[in-house]
C-alpha cells in the first residue's frame, strides 16, 4: 500500500491545530479566539486543495428554544485499502448570552476525528470505526460499527452502534450549550444506537435517522435515556454532482433535567474534490 504523506502531513496539522486552540483556556472569547477559529478554518480548506480526493462539508445549525448558533466545517478522505478518516471541526456563539446572536464571538466547540474502515459482502457494508473527540471541557473516545444493507438502487437500510467514554475532569462548568452532561464523578459511559432508512432519486436523496441512547447518567427528563430523531434532504447540483447542498429537520430534547424538546435547523453544502 502507498503510504499518503500528504494526508499525513495534513491531519498531523489539523490535530496539533485543535490541541493548540483547546489547550488555551485563558482566550476564551474576544478577537485571539476568533482569529483562531479563523485560522483552523483557512487551514482546513487549503489542505483540502491538497488532496487527490475529498470532501469538505460545511454546516450551519440553530436550535429554536434554546435560540443559539452552530457551525461545524469537515475535511474527509477514502485512503487505500476501503480505509477513511474525516475531520470536523465545530463552533458556537461564545459570550455570557449567546442567544439569537449569528456569527458573534465564535468559539472553537469541539473537535472529532473519524478512522473507518470497510468491509464488503454482497449486498452489506460493515464499518467499524473509532472517534476521538476532545475540547477544553472534556475527552471522549468512540468506539462502533456501522453496518448497511443495498435493498435495491433506491432503497437502504443502515444502522450504528457507539460506545461512548467520557472524561470530564477538566470540566469548569456543567451547562455547556444548553444541555447539562454533568455526571457526580465527571465520568460517563453511554451506549448509542442509530436505525437509517434512505432513499435516493436521481439526484435528491433523502435520510431519516432516528436515535436511542442510554448512559450511567442522566440525559434527557431526569432519566437515563435519551432519543432523537431526524430528516435530511441532499440535492446534487451540476452536471458533474460535485456540489451537494443539504438541510436537516431534527428533534432533540433540551436537557438533561427537563422533558422539553426542540427542533433543531441544519443547512449545509458538500464540495467533493474528484
Amino acid at each position: 500500500m502507498q503510504v499518503n504523506y500528504k494526508l499525513i502531513g495534513i491531519v498531523s496539522r489539523l490535530i496539533y491545530f485543535g490541541w493548540l486552540t483547546l489547550l488555551n483556556k485563558d482566550v476564551i472569547m474576544g478577537k485571539s479566539k476568533l482569529l483562531s477559529a479563523s485560522l483552523g478554518m483557512a487551514l482546513l480548506l487549503g489542505s483540502a486543495a491538497a488532496l487527490a480526493t475529498a470532501t469538505v462539508d460545511y454546516r450551519h445549525e440553530y436550535r429554536l428554544r434554546d435560540r443559539t448558533h452552530y457551525d461545524k466545517l469537515g475535511l474527509s478522505t477514502t485512503l487505500p485499502d476501503d480505509m477513511f478518516i474525516g475531520i470536523e471541526t465545530k463552533y458556537k456563539t461564545g459570550g455570557a448570552d449567546p442567544k439569537d446572536k449569528f456569527y458573534n464571538d465564535t468559539v472553537l466547540n469541539v473537535v472529532e476525528v473519524t478512522f473507518l474502515k470497510s468491509y464488503y459482502w454482497g449486498n452489506w457494508t460493515i464499518s467499524p470505526f473509532i472517534q476521538p473527540e476532545f475540547n477544553s471541557a472534556r475527552t471522549e473516545w468512540k468506539f462502533g460499527v456501522a453496518p448497511w444493507y443495498k435493498i435495491n438502487d433506491r432503497w437502504l437500510i443502515g444502522g450504528l452502534y457507539r460506545l461512548e467514554l467520557t472524561d470530564y475532569a477538566h470540566e469548569d462548568k456543567c451547562r455547556t450549550g444548553g444541555i447539562d452532561y454533568c455526571d457526580i464523578d465527571r465520568h460517563r459511559t453511554a451506549n448509542r444506537f442509530d436505525l437509517y432508512l434512505r432513499n435516493k432519486s436521481d439526484r435528491l436523496t433523502t435520510t431519516y435517522k432516528l436515535v436511542y441512547k442510554h448512559a450511567d447518567a442522566k440525559l434527557f427528563a431526569n432519566k437515563h435515556d435519551d432519543y432523537e430523531q431526524e430528516l435530511q434532504f441532499d440535492y446534487a447540483l451540476g452536471n458533474d454532482r460535485v456540489w451537494v447542498p443539504y438541510v436537516t429537520f431534527g428533534d432533540i430534547g433540551r436537557a438533561s433535567t427537563s422533558s422539553e424538546r426542540q427542533l433543531r435547523l441544519r443547512a449545509g453544502i458538500l464540495y467533493n474534490y474528484r
